[in-house]
């Protein structure tokens, strides 16, 4: 005979055990028995909201409608209710000890309570950012890496404890350190992962919405002068030359120049063809006259082989202090003595108004200047937008070979 092990007659219920200071709740679990545990308070009005809370999870549960969302969504607006009326403290305690009946009500129900940590959840979403370059995932490491270590222990805490107050402070941490475009960057990378968690419903909005960007004052970026490109070319050895030449000619970024291997290069048709690392976008741009007799000069029989061995597949930002040196070796920049200043190693660094990056410029601007149309520079360049092509302009494959045949012939 069926001996049936419970009846729902008894609502869910909290009581005192003697010699124990904390209440505990009477309620049925999913499968329904009878069960007595401790709510983690004193308190008889966070113990009472615990409780029926409790109860009402293990309802849903039983009527097969406790989703992972659901559980959480639970835990949330109970919490919420709780900090409302007893603060955070009380209301993080009662997290703890719902999420624990919640899981082993959703894994009774047949699923599993998916949370996170603060530190948790930006790990896995960087993990699932397949669509990123290597680049970009390393930018978003170091932000992610800089925005925990901010955090502190904190960073163990749940995902749903995490207040928009923190990271307002954080960014306020990164403007006495980084440049105010650093500082936006930070803040989008961050917005970016929260509001996936909203869409992943971990959490019901993001801490990160209503973070403003700082203004950005206008760039002080600029092209190199003919003058400071001549001391470059002539400062440069032969592999730093090739470098500013293609940057030059072709308005690649730093880490597609010095990855380029002869493969990419088409001497007979006279077209270098690369997919950017930055936007993986294939580009095929033509060779301009004087980087094609530089490159005749330089070319061999492995197709596989680097243009520029000794820098090929390096760091954005070993590659950087390579140019720098050769900017100094050229008079145009002050050698770095990484002497003490008495600010210590997060002190904001003054940014230089060259460094590879303004070979862009040069590139847009010239074109520019030739009176080459702004859809084409765009092209060549690589520019998604307008707006971001006038950031870097200072005053059909038959268009670009002649835009590219009006830059100046900066070999001479």
């Amino acid at each position: 005979m069926h001996v049936i092990p419970y009846r729902y007659t008894t609502m869910a219920s909290i009581h005192k055990v003697k010699g124990k200071p904390n209440w505990f709740c009477a309620f049925y679990n999913p499968e329904g028995f009878r069960r007595f545990k401790t709510t983690g308070t004193d308190n008889t009005k966070i113990a009472r909201t615990i409780c029926v809370n409790i109860e009402r999870a293990s309802i849903l549960a039983r009527e097969n409608k406790l989703s992972n969302e659901k559980g959480l969504k639970l835990i949330r607006d109970t919490c919420a209710a709780i900090e409302e009326t007893h603060g955070k403290l009380a209301a993080n305690r009662a997290q703890d000890i719902l999420k624990t009946y919640v899981e082993e009500f959703v894994k009774i129900a047949g699923g599993e309570l998916e949370s996170y940590t603060v530190k948790g959840w930006l790990d896995s979403w960087l993990a699932g950012r397949t669509d990123a370059s290597k680049a970009t995932v390393i930018a978003y490491r170091g932000v992610i890496d800089l925005f925990l270590k901010y955090l502190g222990a904190r960073a163990s805490k749940p995902l749903t404890t995490l207040q928009p107050k923190l990271i307002e402070d954080f960014k306020s941490h990164l403007v006495k350190r980084v440049a105010p475009s650093t500082v936006n960057k930070s803040v989008k990378v961050l917005k970016a992962s929260f509001n996936n968690a909203v869409a992943k419903r971990q959490l019901e909005f993001s801490p990160a919405e209503h973070i403003e960007s700082i203004e950005v004052e206008d760039c002080n970026r600029r092209p190199f002068t003919s003058d400071e490109l001549k001391k470059v070319l002539q400062a440069a050895n032969a592999e730093w030359r090739t470098m500013v030449l293609v940057a030059f000619f072709t308005g690649l970024r730093l880490r597609d120049c010095a990855n380029l291997t002869w493969q990419n290069i088409e001497l007979h048709t006279g077209t270098i063809n690369v997919l950017t690392e930055k936007t993986k976008r294939r580009q095929v741009l033509p060779l301009a006259e004087p980087l094609s007799r530089h490159l005749a000069t330089l070319a061999g029989d492995d197709a596989n082989a680097p243009l520029c061995p000794s820098l090929h597949g390096k760091k954005a930002a070993w590659l950087s202090a390579q140019f720098y040196a050769v900017m100094v070796k050229a008079g145009l920049a002050e050698e770095r003595d990484h002497q003490s200043t008495g600010k210590g190693r997060d002190a904001k660094r003054e940014k230089s108004q060259i460094s590879f990056h303004s070979l862009r410029y040069n590139t847009t601007s010239a074109l520019k200047s030739s009176g080459v149309s702004d859809s084409v520079a765009m092209d060549i360049v690589g520019h998604e937008t307008a707006s971001v092509s006038r950031n870097y302009t200072v005053i059909d494959d038959s268009a670009k070979r002649a835009a590219i045949n009006k830059l100046p012939d900066i070999t001479k």
